[in-house]
């Protein structure tokens, strides 16, 4: 009896080509996270354990400071291209918003790749610095072709993108095993990382091309650009505050204690947001289905969003329980004794971990609930947290101030925030019900 109830269940869900379809996509999803992770954690580690703590330091303070430009580049349209996707009634329109896209992103890229010029020339920094962040900065010009990326999404297919994905990575890592072997110096790393995100988008841009979708880069709609920037601004803001909460620390890091503290603190903020991918896969699979009783049954709602915040937080603190017990083994064996001081920065990093997968979430809520600006809100005062914390702290602690800070700041994003505002209350009490089970 029950077996056949399985059967017919099986068959149900095989019958539900929409099911389906955000399931196989959820899945390419994974195996590209899976990859990265892979990647990230051997790969990067025999480039760390290479390079040494004080070069990939360098390497590490320079793609910071080229990611505190990205968000002029992308000017908050990212999220915003795939929804005018979705809503496409036909090729041409298709066509329209990709040409149009593409070339608003270019152009802003080329803004902000001129900003970071300025900088990098007003900068007093040492000749290396200057080269690795001129290498860097040709993600603010490349970034335009994450439009073909964009499409997939939109199409629920990506597994072209992880077609790619698998190309660029699997390139990538060669490369820089060779480089390694050939005693390469610090900026060819650079360049392959760059090579890396080119080969992505291109291969990309192959596969779009065999949907035979014509696109004319020169159809520039000034008035639809315009109503793109007008939608676009919030999001712009909130990203722009997000970069600089989640990168400034690296940057003092380097600029307070020097290069080699920049390289130990690199893979303790490796180790710990190699995990990240999880709560962005669970979010992605789980919250469209929790978006359906919103409306329609307000108790399972809450329920529902309540149990996923508890699965993300107890998946957080079993692993940095993992990290906080063999963190110490891991760092020794991957990167090598001349990173064991990295474990002490890791063992209070790891612990952030709770609070990101907590905003992961969060993020999506607010959204759901209207409250568009609280995003923007809770990374601004995250930010200047993260900031007066780092000023304080690091003069005061080193590397082990960096960490606290980190945490802090994410406690406050990813718990506190919700206590300032009335109408956000009942989301800080959901977190609360899911850390001790409550129904």
């Amino acid at each position: 009896m029950i077996f056949n109830s399985l059967i017919n269940k099986v068959k149900e869900i095989k019958q539900n080509v929409s099911f389906i379809k955000y399931f196989n996509n959820t899945l390419w999803l994974f195996i590209s996270k899976i990859l990265g992770f892979f990647s990230a954690i051997f790969v990067s580690a025999w480039v760390a354990r290479y390079l040494e703590p004080e070069t990939y330091g360098l390497l590490a303070y320079s793609n910071s400071i080229v990611a505190l430009f990205l968000p002029i580049a992308m000017i908050g349209l990212n999220d915003i291209i795939v929804k005018e996707l979705v809503s496409a009634n036909n090729k041409a329109e298709i066509s329209k918003i990709l040409g149009t896209a593409f070339l608003t992103k270019l152009l802003f890229g080329i803004i902000s790749f001129i900003i970071l010029l300025l900088f990098v020339f007003l900068n007093k920094d040492f000749s290396e610095i200057r080269l690795l962040i001129l290498i860097f900065s040709s993600f603010l010009i490349l970034q335009s072709l994450e439009v073909f990326d964009f499409y997939f999404q939109s199409q629920v297919k990506s597994k072209f993108v992880v077609y790619s994905r698998i190309i660029a990575v699997s390139l990538s890592s060669i490369l820089k095993i060779v480089l390694i072997k050939l005693n390469a110096p610090v900026h060819y790393f650079a360049i392959v990382i760059i090579l890396e995100f080119l080969v992505t988008h291109l291969c990309t841009f192959l596969y779009f091309n065999k949907s035979k979708i014509s696109i004319s880069f020169f159809n520039f709609d000034k008035s639809y650009v315009l109503s793109l920037l007008k939608k676009s601004w919030p999001l712009f803001l909130s990203g722009m505050m997000y970069i600089v909460y989640v990168k400034i620390d690296q940057i003092m890091v380097k600029e307070i204690l020097g290069a080699k503290a920049a390289g130990l603190y690199a893979v303790s903020i490796s180790l710990s947001e190699v995990w990240y991918f999880i709560p962005n896969i669970i979010a992605a699979s789980f919250f469209p289905a929790i978006l359906f009783y919103k409306s329609k049954d307000q108790k399972t709602y809450y329920k529902r969003i309540t149990n996923l915040y508890s699965l993300l937080f107890w998946l957080a603190v079993f692993i940095s329980l993992f990290i906080t017990f063999f963190g110490e083994w891991i760092i020794e064996n991957l990167y090598g004794d001349s990173y064991l001081e990295s474990y002490g920065i890791l063992s209070i990093y790891i612990w952030s971990n709770i609070f990101f997968f907590f905003t992961t979430i969060s993020s999506k809520w607010l959204v759901a609930e209207g409250f568009y600006l609280h995003s923007f809100y809770r990374n601004i005062i995250g930010a200047i947290l993260n900031v007066i914390l780092n000023i304080v702290l690091i003069n005061k602690f080193g590397l082990v101030g960096a960490a606290i800070s980190t945490l802090v700041s994410y406690a406050f994003v990813g718990l506190f925030y919700d206590l300032l505002f009335k109408e956000l209350r009942v989301n800080f009490k959901l977190k609360l019900k899911s850390i001790f089970f409550i129904n």
